[in-house]
């Protein structure tokens, strides 16, 4: 009985043609996938028929993940890094020196290694263990550093949570919030500077939102503070209902929120839907709820 070969995941790297690239991808870069079971090529590698620029799109949409150098400001790399963004791709991005990050792509992690191979391999292997993880191309999901519930329920895809209402005694008015829990699986400590988390919701404003151009509100999640290895740490996201929303559909379907993290392992969105419900209803069934504040 013959088994099925384990696809590896492919890794595609954009960089610029230049030699003083060479032994960067071939040391530093390809080396550390090739430790951590992935598949890896520049198309300077390959055999193909048809332009180069038609060859690096195509291998661009078939790549599981993403490796660009942005090194010396590249316009090509640029560009093609632009178009894996705008395929929804994983793209891990690397840079000699952080002068030649654009301002447009600030916010994005870069991996700077300084010119250092040995830097760069150190700094790379981790966040690609992590990141073909998280694409779900491994069946350990042991490299999962990062997690996040609401009332007692992991975040993931699909999975539906509440957004708890309640009168405010203090304030004297309704207050509705998400309740982020952030689990430290990792080995270390995990410090507020090392990540950034937000989440992008549909139907709830707030006062660190920033309303985008859909219509939905982005809600920069702030007052973490560092995480010990093994322990969580809640944070609460207080949201306000606009003018003119329907509220039955608050309560009744839920509305889609998206969970964006940035931190030392990657990229990653969790989707999920978020339902108001009130605090008597939550208690009702079971569900662990925030305690309201001043009581004991």
């Amino acid at each position: 009985m013959h088994s099925t070969p384990v696809k590896k995941p492919f890794v595609f790297v954009l960089m610029p043609f230049s030699s003083d690239f060479d032994d960067i991808y071939r040391y530093g870069i390809k080396k550390a996938c090739e430790d951590h079971g992935c598949y890896c090529e520049r198309v300077d590698e390959q055999m193909f028929d048809g332009t180069i620029l038609d060859r690096i799109y195509n291998q661009i949409t078939k790549a599981d993940v993403v490796i660009a150098d942005m090194t010396g400001r590249n316009a090509n790399v640029f560009y093609e890094t632009g178009y894996a963004h705008a395929l929804g791709k994983r793209v891990i991005l690397l840079t000699q020196s952080t002068d030649d990050i654009p301002f447009d792509l600030k916010h994005y992690t870069h991996l700077v290694y300084n010119g250092r191979i040995s830097d760069l391999a150190q700094q790379l292997g981790p966040r690609i263990a992590w990141t073909i993880s998280e694409a779900g191309m491994l069946a350990d999901d042991t490299n999962r550093l990062i997690r996040y519930s609401v009332q007692g329920v992991q975040l993931d895809n699909s999975v539906q949570v509440d957004i708890v209402e309640h009168f405010d005694e203090d304030q004297r008015c309704l207050v509705r919030i998400l309740q982020l829990d952030i689990w430290n699986d990792s080995k270390k400590i995990l410090k507020s500077t090392e990540f950034d988390v937000g989440i992008v919701i549909d139907s709830f404003t707030g006062r660190s939102a920033s309303r985008l151009e859909d219509g939905r509100y982005w809600h920069v999640v702030t007052g973490i503070p560092d995480i010990f290895s093994g322990s969580m740490r809640s944070v609460r996201i207080s949201l306000e209902i606009p003018h003119g929303v329907d509220h039955a559909r608050l309560t009744g379907e839920g509305v889609p929120v998206a969970l964006k993290e940035i931190s030392a392992f990657g990229h990653r969105n969790i989707n999920f839907v978020a339902r108001l419900r009130t605090r008597e209803s939550v208690e009702h069934a079971h569900h662990f709820v925030p305690p309201v504040p001043g009581s004991a």
